[in-house]
């Protein structure tokens, strides 16, 4: 009898730290993922704020559709909230120090247009992306 509550016993600890294992791999997902999702809502918040757009609900569910896609749904609801947030300060700052035209927010322009705007059907009548020094 004994026997029995000591497999049942080692048999929870196993699973135990085996759930364990599984938190930790997906925090380091998480994290590892957290960039690309900020960089994505970075060009998104670039594109609103150097081109005034207003984005419909749809349209954002589209692009947060592409974006999970690519971060393959790793990081949590609340977490996503924070790092937009963080984008739009990111973005802001990075536009009043250097304006919309710099090789600092071109990237951001470039993905918008290279990823994410394909999707939603979407062309601005008149948008010059800068030219940046490649190499």
């Amino acid at each position: 009898m004994l026997h029995r509550y000591f497999a049942v016993f080692v048999l929870a600890l196993v699973g135990l730290l085996a759930t364990a294992a599984e938190s930790r791999a997906d925090q380091a997902l998480d994290a590892a993922m957290e960039p690309i999702w900020l960089r994505y809502w970075m060009a998104i918040s670039a594109e609103k704020q150097c081109n005034e757009v207003t984005f419909t609900q749809e349209q954002y569910d589209i692009m947060t559709h592409i974006i999970n896609q690519r971060v393959q749904n790793a990081i949590s609801a609340g977490r996503r909230g924070t790092l937009i947030d963080e984008a739009n300060d990111r973005i802001y700052d990075i536009v009043f120090k250097y304006g919309c035209g710099s090789e600092e927010v071109g990237p951001y322009l470039r993905l918008f247009f290279g990823e994410l705007a394909p999707a939603l059907g979407y062309h601005p009548s008149s948008l010059t992306l800068p030219r940046l020094r490649l190499g």
